[in-house]
């Protein structure tokens, strides 16, 4: 056992491109009855383990998903082969798995670290507010000009609606008074949730593809220090690091960067704990449980923010089962796999039926 990969090996031969006979058979059977073992004794959600069965000439690869074992059939042992064994190696053996509900239990509102980098972005911001005319200041009214489209904050938190968001944010720390507070919080909100997806953006394409072409390794942000640290994440907000490894249209700079102009020293402590923590992460999970990292960043936001809260905001969202029926009965002129292809789609993301 590698950490959460079981590894069944078998002598030279055993193994045969049939998993009905009986050896191929008894493998899997094997690797299946330690997987579940494995799960009950460390408490596992057995979903999390996957195992193989390996004998040299031939692999199977082993997964339960969705209630059920998906076992592969056997494939011959070439380059791209072990090249997958591998990355179930290294998506396994070592690190957090990237998943909504391991970002929750890390990130959500009930960590220390998030109550501290929400309450550092949050004063910071209203200590930069203090001069009308600056960069911060300008950044803010962007933003509330492009949210207020969707957002009548006057709505949302008028009258005894406002309550229910000083309670929640209560718990990190912070007093909201006024809608126009509200609003300053949930410039600091989104500014969170917005660097969380760009460092893990960073973090993923650096544990791929980063000792390749020498491009910014996310775990440097770790050894830089004040404005060193600044600088590299001022990089990532104008989208040269993304530049680096040839994405060239990812960021260019946006309102949720205001935090640069705004950087203090428990600013940079919060951040550094935020970056800290997100290395012991590994991205490889995404391409090994592809079924636990769907939807990734939309229950991730649905995680930070309560349901009541979101429905004063007016954000309603159709659930998966729903959104895909309703595509499934769309207009017949629709071709079927057109039709399949949006309702895939469709479970990808979930849809608003009110404001975005």
């Amino acid at each position: 056992m590698f950490n959460r990969l079981i590894i069944e090996y078998e002598r030279p031969g055993v193994l045969s491109p049939n998993l009905a006979e009986r050896a191929t058979h008894h493998a899997v059977e094997q690797v299946k009855r330690y997987m579940e073992g494995i799960a009950k004794k460390e408490r596992h959600r057995v979903e999390r383990l996957a195992g193989i069965a390996f004998d040299g000439h031939y692999v199977v690869f082993v997964r339960f998903s969705n209630g059920s074992w998906a076992v592969e059939p056997p494939v011959a042992v070439n380059e791209q082969t072990l090249a997958r064994l591998l990355r179930w190696l290294a998506g396994l053996a070592s690190g957090i798995a990237l998943t909504a509900e391991n970002l929750n239990s890390d990130f959500a509102l009930e960590q220390l670290r998030t109550q501290n980098i929400l309450r550092s972005l949050y004063h910071a911001l209203n200590t930069a507010l203090e001069q009308p005319d600056g960069l911060v200041a300008k950044l803010f009214e962007q933003w509330q000009l492009f949210f207020s489209q969707a957002i009548d904050y006057s709505e949302a938190f008028g009258g005894r609606k406002l309550e229910p968001l000083q309670k929640w944010v209560r718990r990190a720390g912070i007093d909201i008074q006024s809608q126009h507070e509200a609003e300053r919080f949930f410039f600091a909100l989104h500014t969170y949730f917005a660097l969380l997806v760009k460092l893990l953006a960073w973090q993923a394409l650096s544990r791929h593809l980063g000792g390749k072409i020498s491009a910014p390794v996310f775990s440097q942000l770790l050894a830089a220090e004040g404005e060193q640290l600044r600088e590299r994440l001022k990089h990532m907000e104008d989208g040269g690091v993304f530049r680096t490894f040839g994405i060239l249209n990812l960021l260019e700079g946006d309102f949720f960067a205001w935090y640069l102009h705004a950087w203090n020293p428990t600013l940079e402590k919060a951040l550094r704990a935020i970056i800290g923590r997100l290395d012991e992460y590994d991205p490889t999970t995404l391409s090994v449980l592809p079924e636990e990292t769907r939807d990734l960043f939309k229950k991730l936001y649905h995680y930070l923010l309560p349901r009541e809260v979101r429905h004063n905001l007016g954000e309603y969202y159709t659930p998966d089962w729903l959104a895909h029926i309703g595509i499934n009965l769309s207009p017949p002129h629709l071709a079927p796999t057109e039709r399949s292809q949006d309702a895939s789609d469709a479970d990808r993301h979930d849809t608003p039926t009110n404001t975005a």
